[in-house]
């Protein structure tokens, strides 16, 4: 978990994410063949921050590195969390359970930073189930990896797009009464020209 003394000094707060992210490892060959057989360009795995692989122990919404608590944990994919403060968080995904989880508690989602700042051709905020339709988007749009939060920090979104019906069923039971418009995009036609 983090250092109190951090959290209180964002440059200070910034620099333990970068450090502790970067102890992970770069991607493999065979990882980076694998995204791109699944629609992710390399240059999505490292821009503006590189997607790492380190091992970690999941605790629920939150991980501990596994050679922070002494354990052997699991392979999984870390991402640095970027919002209008900086480097604020770090997530650790595990893509064959799915799992998704925070290590300091500070991040809401990935691409948080769109949530201030969103593309104006995008025609709302796209939402993700998970990073592989978010890297396959080119970053654009979140992941959000904090659900019971979605309410609070997405209040003043105008529009969120999901990825399809069952996604923009499952943004509204987060909603519950009020909230953003959810719309799924149109499906790309197929017609040739």
């Amino acid at each position: 978990m983090a250092d109190a003394a951090a959290l209180l000094d964002p440059p200070a707060h910034a620099r333990m994410i970068r450090l502790a992210h970067l102890y992970g490892r770069n991607l493999k060959q065979r990882a980076i063949n694998r995204f791109a057989e699944l629609g992710v360009p390399a240059l999505n795995l490292g821009s503006p921050w590189p997607v790492l692989v380190d091992k970690v122990v999941f605790n629920g919404e939150y991980f501990s590195f596994a050679d922070d608590v002494g354990l052997a944990g699991e392979l999984v994919f870390t991402f640095v969390v970027l919002s209008n403060a900086g480097m604020i968080d770090i997530a650790a995904w595990q893509p064959e359970t799915k799992r998704l989880a925070v290590w300091c508690g500070e991040g809401f989602a990935l691409g948080e930073r769109q949530i201030q700042h969103p593309n104006p051709m995008a025609g709302g905020l796209h939402v993700f189930r998970s990073p592989i339709g978010w890297l396959r988007a080119g970053r654009c749009g979140i992941v959000v990896l904090r659900p019971p939060f979605a309410r609070s920090v997405l209040a003043d979104v105008p529009v969120l797009v999901a990825e399809d019906e069952q996604h923009r069923k499952e943004l509204q039971q987060l909603f519950q009464f009020a909230g953003p418009q959810i719309v799924v995009p149109e499906p790309a036609s197929t017609e040739a020209a």
